[in-house]
């Protein structure tokens, strides 16, 4: 059902999408590189070998190895297209009912959708989700390996009560599944333009994903402040 709400959603905004092209304001781009400082919670695990992550951003500063995030507009009010892609890899010693577990994680994120503003300080939106993520494990009764990748319909709706030239601040939610069994993110920020190129945006972001197929289990939890600057074309 979720599933079809998100096919349902995204063939709306393509409809408007057409019917705005009559519009005659001119496109606004935006590219915005970010670090995400996030915590990770929850489980992950191959087979009988499950292990508890529980990792706070100090903790990560080991952690991870490598990383990075990008997000792009297109704007045309009332419309906007929207893309965001990130790549990290982890590696950290957790904690088990069978000892200590060796885990090393690649994580691949990347999003795509529309949304409409119907309001003056509401739009809905909706996106594809793609997650893939590669585990390695390694334990006393051995090494376990795996890879697995989905994709999520998702809808939800973003909030705007500051939205002004030099100032924009927003908070949306989404909900959706497909390849997970579920999948949602909660957000909330702020954006200053100090020129008509470049902006800066702090913002908070939770982004839960329960995926459970083939003996594989990645019930995690991220969440934790992002701090980007986007330059405007």
């Amino acid at each position: 059902m979720i599933r079809s709400i998100g096919i349902a959603a995204l063939g709306v905004f393509a409809a408007a999408a057409g019917t705005s092209a009559a519009a005659q304001e001119s496109w606004r781009y935006e590219v915005m590189p970010f670090l995400w400082a996030s915590d990770i919670e929850g489980r992950e695990g191959i087979r009988d070998t499950v292990a508890d992550v529980d990792a706070s951003f100090s903790d990560l500063i080991e952690f991870v190895d490598i990383g990075a995030a990008l997000r792009f507009r297109a704007e045309r009010d009332p419309m906007v297209w929207f893309a965001e892609t990130s790549y990290v890899e982890l590696g950290d010693t957790a904690r088990t009912g069978i000892g200590d577990v060796s885990v090393e994680l690649t994580q691949t994120f990347a999003e795509a959708g529309m949304s409409y503003r119907f309001a003056e300080q509401l739009a809905v939106y909706g996106a594809l989700r793609y997650q893939k993520v590669e585990a390695e494990l390694r334990a006393a009764s051995g090494a376990f390996r795996t890879d697995a990748d989905w994709l999520d319909a998702v809808a939800g709706l973003h909030w705007t009560p500051i939205r002004s030239d030099s100032w924009g601040v927003w908070a949306r939610g989404d909900l959706g599944g497909g390849g997970s069994d579920l999948v949602w993110l909660a957000e909330v920020g702020a954006g200053y333009r100090f020129s008509p190129r470049w902006a800066a945006y702090l913002f908070y972001r939770i982004l839960d994903t329960d995926y459970e197929r083939s003996g594989f289990v990645y019930d995690i939890e991220q969440s934790g402040l992002a701090l980007g600057f986007g330059f405007s074309f």
